[in-house]
């Protein structure tokens, strides 16, 4: 049996311990560190201890649960975007110096509610189209993206995966965004969306909810982002009027 110090460790002081392997460069981004029990073991402590010294460190995008595999080192630097510029999730990621990925993709064909409808002036029996994407950095999942639009802007073989839905738009119909009218909001993580983004159920998530235009003011899709907090942050120039 083992035998645990007098004061057990903290889980806040499991989580330096953890950090310290990291910046010392014993465990680097994409490794896999060692399971729970060979962790509890090397730090003395109970494995309840130990799990939440690695669900915070999760929550800030240090560590990444991968599902059935184990959890493996990720970054310590969040994203920054700012709300006043309207860029790509690609473009944000890129212009930090990771690589965007996109996984867990799926899309399915549906009636539109009455909202959408109105929205998109939708014809008599017109569907829409919604995409669920996970978005990551360098294998980190950031964020969870629903985006819906006509199915007319998506001809048969459109394949959103590993590409900026904005930059398809562009490049191949010739729809270039050029405003989007948003909402903020925080809402708690679902299961599935936590299982996805590697998360507990739950955790606060900041929702972004956006109607994207053309140039001619025609709104070509709505996008519902859920973006991990700790991972992704977002800057607000406010001036005086």
């Amino acid at each position: 049996m083992t035998a645990y110090p007098t004061r057990p460790l903290l889980y806040a002081e499991v989580v330096e311990q953890i950090k310290e392997k990291i910046e010392s460069g014993l465990w680097t981004f994409g490794d896999r560190i060692p399971s729970e029990s060979e962790l509890a073991e090397t730090f003395r402590v109970s494995r309840a201890t130990l799990r939440e010294g690695i669900s915070y460190l999760v929550n800030k995008g240090i560590l990444v649960r991968r599902r059935g595999i184990g959890t493996f080192v990720g970054h310590k630097e969040e994203i920054t975007g700012g709300l006043e510029t309207l860029v790509s999730t690609t473009q944000w990621i890129l212009s930090h110096g990771y690589e965007p990925g996109t996984q867990d993709v799926h899309f399915i064909t549906r009636l539109p509610s009455q909202m959408e409808k109105e929205l998109f002036q939708t014809a008599v029996g017109g569907t829409l189209g919604e995409i669920h994407r996970v978005r990551t950095a360098d294998g980190v999942p950031i964020m969870y993206c629903v985006d819906i639009m006509p199915t007319s802007y998506m001809p048969d073989g459109f394949n959103p995966l590993g590409e900026s839905l904005m930059a398809y738009l562009e490049t191949r119909l010739g729809q270039v965004i050029t405003v989007a009218h948003s909402h903020i909001e925080v809402v708690m993580a679902t299961r599935d969306i936590a299982d996805r983004l590697g998360l507990t159920q739950g955790t606060p998530l900041l929702k972004l909810k956006q109607v994207h235009y053309n140039a001619s003011m025609t709104p070509v899709f709505l996008s519902q982002d859920h973006f991990v907090p700790e991972r992704f942050k977002f800057d607000i120039v406010r001036r005086r009027p």
